[in-house]
């Protein structure tokens, strides 16, 4: 215990001094040899004090939960907002404006604890962290907006006070107060020093909570181990609403300061641009280390600001560099994570497998008549729809069936494999941006160029899995949104990819078909739609999709029978690449063009979220959370808080009630009605009435009608028959004199040993 102790202790400092001698190298570098101003530097260490604040609540958030909370930036949003409204809109003085922020972002984050960690707190921690998505796309909108809509605040404002694109650097103490550092004409004031000043006590009262106080060391015990703290009499509850009130704390802090510094909507909603340097910082402090992320979060700024000032064109490379840190960051510590990390970074565990018609059922007449008439339904109407709606709902169609094509590769990628994804639109952009080279550029014919350009996105997609194979669930889902970021910023840029974005894109023919009108093309999209569903079905029914199941379940198990895992896991992520360059192939075709904004990292999260909402293990529940999400962008107008509220709002909901999805309500109502059937029609069907009790009066049938003479009061009482029922533990007895069916109860030995009884005529005849 001795020696473990100071190896230990040394091993942290190292890490610590480490870093630090990394910033302390980048500071040189850029001061004395590249001659970047110290006055960049300067504003580089402001902006990386800001997101240390963040690094450091993901971390105390992962260290309590091993959960990655991507609504840490979200979280003080309502808090921010609330400042900036007293500012803006009143006469509130700054720090009593300052102090209100704070205590609702902590408010937020304790409520945020009570309402929905406490929900999954014994779930699998991907159900949590998908909840954090879901819910800062609440938080950042509808939570921010309800402030503005508070009775003291007047309705009167302009429209750039709602974007946040107003500063409020002059409505701070000493505003008039101004500085230089160095001979750089950069002048900084108030703002900055209050954001040094915040950002450093917040810290250190972090860090002296953690270190002197008994709470912050039962926090500690139990984030190394919380099942063996809560036999040692700690309360982990109550720990972890402390953490979670913190975390928003430090939220608030960063998103107000953030606001402060630069404009108040610089950090609003999930704000990648903050929360992903944070992440960056964070991982390179292993999730682990305050000290180390404070540093690394300052050396990232510090070397954003300089590379940015002196290399204004190359300022897209800054989030590809983040990408590369972080991928070999994980790759790096994989083999050093904690014993709770390895259980924390499960797969994604929250699936219902669909079942099918039991067999017993399949062929009656209704059921038969019932699952073509729904088909014939379906398909009609895709048929119809163009033919009895405006060309902007048509239009609508096409890309709600190349989103549907997204969802179906996220159902192979994480609803098979286990492998959460969060860039999905990342290789989206990628098929676009090829396919539509292929076509505009190349000469290509469209019907060559789509498999050529989904066969050359499944090789990127095998690409980024190749981390896949040492990192799971949690982390794998940094890195891709990691590569959403980057894909963005970077493929699109004129200066590097100008030679290969492809600009206007002609919609092609083939042989009698011309795709000009958005009819044609929306039958286009969804003829991919269809294709998609059919090979996605038959996967389904392979050996691969049942290889990639168990592995989701049980990577040691599988492994024992000699299955390959490592290929299991590239062939899904080469599936679902060559989807989602399908898709984009298609998506340029029926845009007409590449445009950036279609492919920002919020399109990522969002087509993840809805496969979340509709059921990601089946192909049918993906369909549904696509349908559900593009419809209610449609209907439900401009308002963000309405579209928040219908959609994250929504996704939050049914996560807290029913985390498998929509597709789990659709199946419960299926299984109703067939066993209604199965029970009017006196069939047996054991996957049915499984964990059916029917002595339970709610499950009990109404009858439609008085007894009539059918059934077994049809035939002659010498014609009746005992017929035994083992399924509900009854014996039902058939009289010989049209007497009422008389039921006694049977042990099952009994029934057992009366079945050959039970099997002769009622009145010895044959």
């Amino acid at each position: 215990m001795s020696s473990a102790r100071p190896k230990a202790w040394w091993s942290g400092r190292r890490a610590s001094l480490g870093t630090v001698a990394v910033v302390a190298a980048l500071v040189v570098y850029f001061e004395l040899i590249h001659g970047t101003p110290t006055a960049i530097l300067f504003a580089g260490l402001v902006a990386g004090m800001l997101n240390a604040l963040i690094a450091a609540g993901l971390i105390l958030v992962y260290r309590s939960s091993r959960t990655i909370n991507f609504a840490q930036t979200a979280i003080g949003a309502a808090g921010a907002e609330l400042t900036f409204q007293l500012v803006t809109l009143t006469k509130t003085p700054y720090w009593f404006a300052l102090l209100a922020g704070l205590l609702l972002a902590a408010g937020v984050g304790a409520i945020f604890e009570l309402a929905l960690v406490r929900r999954f707190f014994h779930a699998p921690r991907l159900v949590l962290t998908v909840a954090t998505i879901a819910a800062a796309g609440f938080l950042g909108t509808s939570a921010a907006r309800f402030v503005n809509y508070l009775p003291f605040f007047p309705r009167n404002r302009s429209f750039l006070a709602d974007l946040g694109a107003l500063p409020i650097r002059d409505r701070v103490p000493f505003a008039g107060f101004h500085f230089q550092v160095g001979s750089f004409p950069l002048r900084f004031g108030v703002p900055e020093l209050l954001a040094l000043e915040v950002s450093v006590v917040a810290l250190l009262v972090v860090a002296g909570f953690f270190r002197y106080t008994r709470a912050g060391i039962a926090v500690r015990a139990m984030a190394e181990n919380s099942d063996r703290a809560a036999l040692l009499g700690v309360s982990v509850g109550g720990m972890s609403l402390i953490v979670w009130t913190l975390a928003g704390l430090l939220s608030g802090a960063g998103v107000i300061m953030t606001g402060t510094v630069t404009l108040p909507g610089a950090a609003a909603g999930i704000a990648p641009t903050v929360l992903f340097p944070a992440l960056a910082a964070a991982v390179l402090a292993r999730m682990r280390s305050l000290p180390v992320a404070v540093a690394a979060s300052v050396g990232i700024a510090v070397f954003t600001s300089a590379w940015d000032y002196d290399f204004p064109k190359d300022q897209a490379l800054v989030s590809f560099g983040l990408l590369l840190i972080i991928s070999v960051a994980l790759l790096v510590q994989r083999k050093t994570l904690q014993r709770g990390e390895e259980r924390a970074t499960g797969s994604w565990a929250a699936t219902e497998e669909q079942r099918p018609v039991p067999r017993e059922l399949r062929g009656l007449g209704p059921i038969r008549f019932g699952r073509w008439g729904i088909a014939v339904f379906l398909i009609g109407g895709l048929v119809l729809f163009p033919f009895v709606v405006s060309t902007g709902l048509t239009n609508l169609g096409g890309v709600i069936a190349l989103d549907a094509i997204a969802a179906l590769s996220l159902v192979v990628l994480t609803g098979w494999a286990g492998q959460v994804s969060l860039g999905q639109y990342g290789l989206i952009g990628i098929g676009s941006v090829v396919g539509g080279s292929l076509i505009a550029r190349a000469g290509v014919p469209f019907w060559l160029a789509i498999p050529l350009t989904a066969a050359l996105t499944s090789v990127f997609a095998v690409v980024v899995g190749i981390p896949a194979l040492r990192i799971k669930g949690l982390f794998l889902a940094v890195t891709t949104f990691g590569f959403a970021v980057a894909v963005h910023d970077v493929l699109f840029s004129s200066r590097y990819f100008g030679w290969l974005l492809p600009g206007d894109i002609s919609r092609p023919s083939l042989l009698f078909l011309n795709f000009q009108d958005e009819r044609s093309t929306y039958f286009l999209c969804v003829a991919g739609l269809l294709v998609s569903i059919v090979v996605v079905l038959n996967l389904r029914r392979s050996r691969f999709a049942r290889v990639l199941i168990a592995a989701r379940e049980n990577e040691a198990d599988l492994q024992a029978f000699g299955v390959s895992v490592v290929r299991a896991k590239l062939m899904a992520f080469a599936l679902s690449g060559a989807l989602c360059g399908f898709a984009g192939a298609l998506l340029a075709i029926q845009a007409r063009g590449v445009a950036p904004s279609s492919f920002i990292a919020q399109r990522s999260i969002d087509v993840f979220l809805l496969a979340v909402l509709g059921g990601i293990t089946s192909a049918a529940g993906a369909l549904i959370g696509v349908a559900y999400f593009d419809l209610t962008q449609y209907f439900l107008g401009n308002n963000i808080v309405i579209q928040s509220l219908g959609f994250s709002g929504a996704v939050v909901v049914l996560l807290y009630i029913e985390p498998a999805g929509l597709i789990a309500l659709v199946n419960r109502m299926r299984d109703g009605v067939l066993r209604i059937v199965a029970q009017r029609r006196q069939i047996v069907v054991p996957s049915l009435f499984a964990d059916f009790d029917p002595a339970a009066l709610e499950h009990r049938l109404i009858p439609l009608s008085e007894p009539g003479s059918g059934g077994l009061a049809a035939l002659g009482g010498a014609k009746r028959w005992r017929m035994p029922s083992q399924v509900h533990g009854i014996h039902r007895l058939a009289g010989s004199n049209g007497h009422r069916d008389e039921v006694v109860a049977r042990a099952a030995s009994g029934i057992l040993s009366d079945a050959a009884d039970d099997a002769s005529p009622a009145d010895g005849e044959a």
